[in-house]
């Protein structure tokens, strides 16, 4: 695995407005093109996270091969990546994370028959349709909509951030390997993506964790934390606490 820093030259006026103006997912096809022995239909094998460094954009990317500059649009310090952990390490962490929860509705009868002509015109075959959907919902909206009018006066959209996103990564750590000593969610932000129909939400996430699962939580290193990856999110950035 490598680790990169991406810095943006864009030496042509229109190419640095164009990086500036990219949603998340124009990013993604950007970096992309760090990897041109790669057909651009194969998955998804990065991670990335979008900075600034004194109003320019930065990217910190991971990759299980070394990416390659693109001269006077990216320049790359890639340098190896393999982590040796222990129980007990305690690391500085920052992560960039789309937290939903996911629960499971009913489809109507409309839906699955949607759903089976959608797959009939793909050329996917026939199977027995499950009559229920998942469904993901952002936390901090989960939240938001969980409490009466008298408790929305009294918490504040950060409070509400802080008390949602920190929830979430809780749990998630359990499952990957880690536990959270201190920790602040911030930053919290609405991404929609209307030529995908897509709409997201990303929360910033910085402390100190420590490690109780070396195994888990390196594969969670390389693959990364929660949904959303080909939109900047998931890359766990840690270092000696």
């Amino acid at each position: 695995m490598y680790l990169s820093r991406v810095n943006v030259l864009a030496e042509q006026p229109d190419e640095l407005m164009g990086i500036l103006t990219a949603n998340h997912y124009e990013l993604h096809q950007l970096l992309w093109r760090l990897f041109p022995e790669r057909n651009a239909q194969e998955p998804r094998d990065f991670l990335f996270r979008r900075d600034e460094h004194k109003g320019f954009p930065v990217f910190y990317l991971q990759s299980p091969t070394p990416p390659t500059a693109i001269p006077g649009l990216l320049s790359v310090e890639t340098k190896p990546y393999n982590p040796q952990l222990k129980i007990g390490d305690r690391l500085r962490f920052t992560l960039r994370a789309n937290p939903v929860a996911q629960t499971r509705l009913a489809r109507s009868a409309d839906e699955q028959t949607a759903l089976a002509a959608a797959r009939l015109a793909r050329g996917l075959r026939e199977k027995n349709l499950l009559p229920q959907k998942r469904v993901r919902h952002d936390v901090v909206m989960q939240l938001k909509t969980s409490l009466s009018a008298a408790e929305k006066e009294h918490y504040s959209e950060a409070e509400l951030v802080q008390q949602a996103g920190m929830a979430w990564l809780a749990r998630k750590a359990e499952n990957v390997g880690f536990k959270l000593l201190e920790a602040s969610a911030e930053g919290y932000q609405q991404h929609h993506f209307k030529k995908r129909g897509i709409k997201i939400s990303t929360i910033d996430f910085n402390g100190v964790l420590e490690v109780t699962d070396p195994q888990l939580f390196i594969q969670a290193l390389y693959s990364g934390i929660g949904p959303a990856k080909a939109f900047g999110c998931g890359l766990l950035s840690v270092a000696r606490a």
